[in-house]
């Protein structure tokens, strides 16, 4: 059994509850488009009511989200991966273009959210998000949009360029500091 014959047959597995229970399918497809939009606006909300490091945070994460996406965008441009019901499998719940499944842009996006804050000491927003992404991710693959290797492949990304990302910030921050510090110490400024 191939590495595609697994994905295919987990996706089966997940997907082959589609269309059997309007209430889950309802849930899924909630799922799948708009808990990206609950997670942002409850971290937009706690940019306006907490503190700076907060507002630092948000910016960060923001930096990271289009990092991944850019990140997206070019293994688009270079692999193509077709969706499950482009391959005539499963049931699908909401219309979505042939473009390639892999990654899955949704799970990504809100993994990337959840370990920005969980890698950066936020673990109650990072964890909260972590299981947000599950979710999504489940969805995306309940929906007939992607197979769970397009939402594993997110997360293991997510982690990747968010921990790497950040890396180069903090490498950058410092060196910037460092360049500001000292033409401050030398004018007396300090």
């Amino acid at each position: 059994m191939s590495i595609e014959d697994v994905n295919i047959n987990i996706f089966q597995w997940i997907n082959a509850a589609a269309t059997q229970n309007t209430f889950l399918d309802k849930i899924a497809i909630f799922a799948s488009h708009n808990l990206i939009g609950g997670l942002l606006g409850f971290l937009i909300i706690s940019v306006i009511f907490k503190n700076k490091k907060y507002r630092t945070q948000f910016i960060k994460t923001l930096i990271f989200v289009l990092v991944a996406l850019l990140f997206t965008n070019v293994i688009h441009a270079f692999y193509y991966h077709p969706r499950p019901f482009a391959m005539g499998l499963g049931h699908t719940l909401v219309g979505h273009g042939s473009t390639s499944s892999f990654p899955s842009m949704h799970t990504l996006t809100v993994a990337t959210i959840a370990f920005s804050y969980l890698l950066s000491g936020f673990r109650k927003i990072g964890n909260i998000g972590l299981l947000l992404s599950g979710i999504v991710g489940w969805s995306r693959i309940y929906v007939g949009v992607h197979f769970p290797f397009d939402v594993i492949g997110s997360f293991v990304f997510a982690f990747m360029i968010v921990w790497g990302t950040n890396y180069i910030y903090e490498e950058y921050r410092i060196k910037l500091m460092k360049m500001i510090a000292v033409p401050v110490i030398e004018e007396n400024i300090l």
